[in-house]
């Protein structure tokens, strides 16, 4: 494989504007594509499109599980401190994995073949695969090959029948289909559930940590209902960007944040005006003789 050589990108088949951070611990931030690849993490799949197969291993020595086992991955993107790394397959075809009047037959199959890979290559079953190692980031050891695979020819390297979805299990509840249900279900409770935090509380100390706490504890009981639940990391990010997405647009929290504002501004204008007035009269006291 070759470091760092990653021309052969078709950005079509990335997010416009993709979730991002250099800080997982600060939660994800919606950017453009250009500044969304100077980020250590980045979403690589559209919504709604499985692109990329993706899994985290976190163990020493992960970014050489794929050999004698599966074809080379596409990219492999290696922390240089663990030796952990995100083995990546892109698809040739990519796959519908959440929208409406989706059939379940392919996402299923999907579901499948990733779940052949994860078991091959001991990846972590909790990660869903939305934010990766940006492998164009220099942090990273990036190792890439360029392939793109059908998804028949990597079902050839697992056993499907042992990964397959119990029957009755949502396409939603499925890979990425979990973060947008997450996400979505999150959002929407929330725009009514800050109207509590409205008025004189939502300008109390701790306030936006209380309100990012409540999101945080209704996501894990949502994630709960999945038949394979997030991992907590992950549900802790999206609890993150619901919360500061939704107190950050609600109108209440418009009029508080331009109140306060105004406030600081006449603040700030009274005390240059006082500063003013002084030093004017210390000048006049000069002029005259006064000092």
């Amino acid at each position: 494989m070759d470091r760092n050589t990653l021309d052969w990108i078709d950005e079509s088949r990335w997010p416009s504007r993709p979730y991002c951070t250099d800080d997982l611990g600060r939660g994800l931030a919606i950017r453009s594509l250009r500044q969304a690849l100077e980020r250590q993490y980045i979403q690589a799949n559209p919504p709604h499109l499985r692109c990329w197969s993706i899994f985290d291993c976190d163990y020493a020595g992960a970014a050489g599980a794929w050999l004698d086992v599966l074809p080379i991955p596409t990219w492999i993107s290696r922390n240089r401190v663990n030796d952990h790394a995100h083995l990546v397959w892109g698809l040739s075809a990519p796959v519908l994995v959440d929208a409406e009047g989706l059939h379940e037959g392919p996402v299923r199959y999907l579901a499948a073949v990733e779940g052949g890979i994860r078991a091959a290559v001991r990846g972590d079953p909790g990660y869903s695969g939305l934010i990766t190692k940006n492998p164009r980031h220099p942090v990273w050891d990036t190792r890439t090959s360029g392939a793109l695979y059908e998804l028949s020819k990597l079902a050839d390297h697992v056993d499907l029948r042992r990964h397959l979805p119990k029957r009755g299990t949502k396409a939603g509840e499925i890979g990425l289909g979990r973060n947008c249900m997450l996400f979505d279900g999150l959002r929407v409770w929330a725009y009514s559930a800050i109207r509590l935090y409205r008025g004189e509380g939502r300008c109390a100390p701790g306030a936006f940590l209380a309100w990012q706490n409540e999101c945080y504890q209704h996501a894990l009981t949502h994630n709960a209902d999945f038949r394979r639940p997030l991992d907590p990391r992950e549900t802790n990010h999206i609890a993150r960007s619901v919360a500061k997405w939704v107190w950050q647009r609600d109108p209440t929290a418009l009029a508080a944040f331009r109140a306060r504002q105004s406030w600081k501004g006449r603040k700030s204008g009274a005390a240059r005006r006082t500063r003013a007035a002084s030093l004017i009269e210390v000048v006049r006291r000069d002029y005259r003789g006064e000092g």
